[in-house]
């Protein structure tokens, strides 16, 4: 079903096609999920790439031409890195994906994670994960406190604003957002990667929180 409802979402530059994370089509006429980082808080010349292969099938890496969608922005929220866009001419599509929460899940229930990882690097192969919730947390930002999984995998770029999907029945319980780090100070980055982000967990935001910006 994913290849249905989970799309990468990038920018054109001279003609190409730069992947920058990962969105999801909800069960709301021409909306989709992702995270606000992933489009920067603007949605000039934003697309989404459309599948051209089954996930259970093998993905021809070798195809050159694909199918891209405008999107729009139509709601942001920079306080829990959450954005909803929607599908320019295409208000009757929607998927059976339905946004639910994080706060009935349990630690250690499997959960399913889709997305594009490293596709900002040009792999933008459809990809599925099974992990394990290892922590619920709440994080704050400017006053601001919201619900957080702690997920037991390492997620990759390409994959913020992906979907964590409850495998009891299928539903949106959080948004991927990427590795928790606090904030500290003297970082350094080696080859334009954080050190502190190479842990094996990542965190996501409670899908809870898209209700008030559909």
């Amino acid at each position: 079903m994913f290849q249905n409802c989970v799309f990468s979402i990038g920018r054109f530059n001279a003609n190409i096609y730069y992947a920058s994370g990962t969105c999801t089509l909800i069960n709301k006429a021409g909306l989709m999920a992702t995270a606000a980082h992933v489009v920067d808080g603007n949605d000039d010349n934003l697309w989404i790439r459309l599948n051209t292969n089954d996930i259970n099938d093998f993905q021809d890496t070798t195809v050159q031409k694909s199918t891209f969608l405008p999107v729009k922005i139509k709601a942001i929220d920079p306080l829990r890195d959450l954005c909803v866009v929607s599908l320019m001419g295409q208000d009757n599509v929607q998927s059976t994906v339905w946004v639910s929460s994080v706060s009935n899940v349990f630690i250690g229930e499997a959960v399913t994670v889709v997305g594009f990882p490293h596709s900002n690097l040009g792999r933008i192969v459809l990809t599925q994960q099974t992990c394990e919730i290892g922590a619920k947390i709440i994080l704050g930002a400017s006053g601001i406190k919201s619900k957080h999984l702690v997920l037991n995998i390492q997620a990759r770029p390409g994959q913020s604003g992906g979907p964590v999907i409850r495998k009891v029945d299928g539903s949106l319980i959080a948004v991927l957002i990427g590795a928790y780090v606090p904030s500290t100070e003297g970082g350094i980055s080696l080859g334009g990667i954080d050190p502190q982000t190479l842990h094996q967990t990542t965190h996501a935001v409670s899908a809870e929180y898209l209700e008030r910006m559909l």
